[in-house]
């Protein structure tokens, strides 16, 4: 589960610990570990995924081999190139469809936060010239949006709903640490719901923040002990019909 926020002045992702890749002779998702670092730093930001943590890891090492004074960033490209190689490997797209990433970027003058949703690079589309092609989709996340990735959304959605109306700047704080204290409470409260309904995920995660006028950020682990609900030997999220 990965929550993600424009504050106004800052950027905001936070993403569970919990390792979940496919098993490629029964074609099921199953647990890897709980230590999962699901935001990595990059040159100009962080980037994180929910899904799959193998295609994950892959993706997220482009970004952080990425040269920011030598190249131009092709991520689409890359995302694309590990698409291909992890169906190769023998994992399903449906798998696949559930994945996303969430990545910041400094641009020189501001840091912006956007989404990718793997599930756009399945979508064909004929041009006028009879040609396939896919376009695959990215979203840039505006100030005060949440964009909230996870395999189950809860019935009950006030919890996440009552973190996006409370969403404040940095800049309303009396100081970093008052600042740091009221998300870290109110995303504990989001993480422990999320876990009680979705055993894909740990009630402890990881937190980055990246100021929007410098770049500067700070990624740092919330521990959030609660009683783990029982985890199932496969997480077949994608087929309702099994058990």
């Amino acid at each position: 589960m990965i929550v993600s926020a424009h504050l106004g002045d800052c950027l905001l992702i936070a993403s569970d610990k919990r390792a979940i890749v496919c098993d490629v002779e029964t074609g099921n998702l199953r647990q890897l570990h709980d230590e999962e670092q699901k935001i990595r730093l990059w040159g100009l930001g962080a980037i994180a995924g929910t899904g799959e943590t193998i295609f994950l890891n892959r993706v997220m090492d482009y970004f952080s081999d990425f040269q920011v004074e030598d190249q131009k960033l092709k991520q689409m490209d890359a995302i694309y190139e590990e698409i291909e190689r992890r169906l190769l490997e023998g994992v399903s797209k449906e798998i696949l469809l559930n994945n996303t990433l969430i990545y910041s970027m400094f641009d020189g003058k501001e840091s912006h936060l956007y989404s990718i949703p793997i599930e756009s690079f399945f979508k064909e589309f004929k041009r006028d010239d009879g040609e396939v092609v896919i376009r695959p989709t990215l979203h840039e996340i505006k100030p005060w949006i949440v964009d909230v990735t996870c395999f189950n959304l809860p019935p009950d959605m006030s919890n996440l709903q009552n973190f996006q109306y409370n969403l404040r700047p940095l800049s309303s704080f009396e100081n970093e640490l008052t600042f740091l204290k009221y998300y870290t409470e109110q995303l504990k409260q989001v993480f422990a719901v999320q876990a009680s309904i979705d055993p894909s995920i740990t009630t402890s995660f990881d937190l980055y923040i990246q100021k929007c006028k410098t770049g500067q950020s700070l990624a740092l682990h919330i521990e959030n002990p609660v009683l783990p609900s029982p985890i199932p030997k496969e997480l077949n999220y994608w087929n309702r019909d099994k058990t």
